[in-house]
């Protein structure tokens, strides 16, 4: 997917890709390592270094606070997929895709294009914040929606946009709960079509229900800047 200015600045985001590693989300992060007087400097740095407790407990408190405002979004969003709740189940089929659009009311200056897959490493992550979604909405145990696990994501990258700034999203994401367009198909993967003084945050997600029908499914956010 691409966005439709000839003009977009378009970067495969490493920000974006590696959000598991980056933001923490639902695992404890690497170590980082640090030098002490005995080490040596030139050293290979590829050794691991376990993480202590307080590292664990730390990680931990922050997936459970960034869960519980993911959700908390969600949920005052969830009328936007209502329509689609029903007696069904919907699994994850491939890796979603998080695309971000950036287009300043300025119309000289070019838009800003930045995609990449989910980390596997925000799966547990991505589970956790579903369920408490679920339970927030009171979502039978046999009830289920396609929008659900995007909606859940694109809520997610906003609540740690705005912790952050890891997706240079800008302050109005901070401010503003978003407009939400939900995509289906087709029109998930088409061009992203902003217009000036908006930011766009797609998230695109393959499901499969329990009856083996495939769908792919996008939640779009649209802040005004």
């Amino acid at each position: 997917m691409a966005c439709d200015d000839p003009h977009c600045d378009h970067d495969h985001d490493e920000g974006v890709t590696d959000l598991g590693g980056t933001l923490h989300g639902g695992t404890p992060a690497p170590v980082e390592h640090v030098h002490g007087p005995d080490c040596d400097r030139d050293h290979d740095h590829g050794h691991d270094h376990e993480p202590s407790d307080d590292d664990v407990a730390e990680a931990e408190r922050l997936a459970d606070e960034l869960a519980e405002a993911t959700a908390r979004m969600a949920s005052e969003l969830g009328w936007a997929i209502a329509p689609f709740r029903e007696r069904a189940e919907y699994l994850l089929a491939g890796a979603p895709v998080a695309v971000i659009f950036e287009r300043a009311s300025d119309r000289e200056s070019q838009p800003k294009h930045r995609s990449g897959q989910l980390s596997p490493e925000l799966l547990p992550f991505l589970v956790d914040a579903t369920l408490r979604t679920r339970d927030r909405l009171t979502y039978a145990e046999d009830e289920d929606n396609p929008f659900l696990i995007a909606l859940v994501l694109a809520s997610f990258y906003a609540v740690e946009s705005s912790r952050s700034g890891a997706l240079g999203l800008g302050p109005e994401t901070r401010r503003n709960l978003p407009t939400v367009e939900l995509l289906r198909d087709d029109d998930a993967t088409a061009d992203i079509r902003g217009v000036p003084g908006t930011s766009m945050l797609r998230v695109i997600v393959p499901v499969e229900s329990e009856s083996g029908v495939a769908a792919t499914n996008a939640i779009q956010f649209v802040w005004r800047t």
